[in-house]
Order: C-alpha cells, then sequence, then structure tokens
C-alpha cells in the first residue's frame, strides 16, 4: 500500500474530525480530535514496515509529560498512568515512543483511535 492508498484508507476509516496529511519522509501523520492540556494537537504517524503498519507518536506524549516537569523526568505517578494507558490499549512503549503496531490493513483507523 503506498502513502496515498494509506491515507485514502484512513480517511475512509476515521471519523472526519481526523485529518490525514503525507508526511515530507515517510507515512502518513494524522491529526487527531484530541488535544493536549495546553492546546496542542495530538498527533499520530502511520508508518508502513514491509506488510505491516506502525502508529506511533514519535515521543511527542511521553515528550510533553516530561516538558511539564522542572527535573525533565515522569513522576510515580506520571509512570503510572503511562503504564495504565498502555495495558488497557495494548501500546507499546519503546524508546520513549508510544507505539501500536498493526498487521492487519483493515485495523489500521483503531489502531489510530486507540
Amino acid at each position: 500500500m503506498n502513502t496515498d492508498e494509506l491515507r485514502g484508507a484512513l480517511r475512509d476509516g476515521l471519523p472526519a474530525l481526523y485529518e490525514c496529511m503525507r508526511e515530507p519522509q515517510e507515512g502518513v501523520r494524522v491529526r487527531t480530535p484530541l488535544l493536549y492540556p495546553d492546546g496542542g494537537f495530538v498527533d499520530v504517524f502511520v508508518l508502513e514496515r514491509g506488510e505491516r503498519h506502525l502508529v506511533t507518536d514519535h515521543g511527542d506524549a511521553l515528550g510533553w509529560l516530561r516538558m511539564q516537569s522542572a527535573s525533565g523526568r515522569l513522576s510515580p505517578r506520571q509512570r503510572w498512568l503511562v503504564d495504565d494507558v498502555r495495558l488497557t490499549l495494548g501500546v507499546d512503549l519503546h524508546r520513549g515512543q508510544l507505539r501500536l503496531p498493526c498487521d492487519d490493513p483493515g485495523g489500521i483507523a483503531d489502531a489510530v483511535q486507540r
């Protein structure tokens, strides 16, 4: 599936509040209707990895949390919340990035919403 086909599949599978944009390097950026507490949009990225896709935030969520702390580290409470999100939604944490691999092309929109 090329980038344009991926964008089309995402547009068809996601509500109209989600905006799909082609990334200059690779994949598709999806601007979600979700906002960080400071008003910034939550974006996720869908990347092709061979026969599968990877939905990632490129570290934005944990980076935003770290910026809210004077120490630049997550508090024990924040770590607990991140772990709870990971377990509840089945999302991986890899080098500060929240990631969700997707083997089924029909499940990419669901992975983006998670």
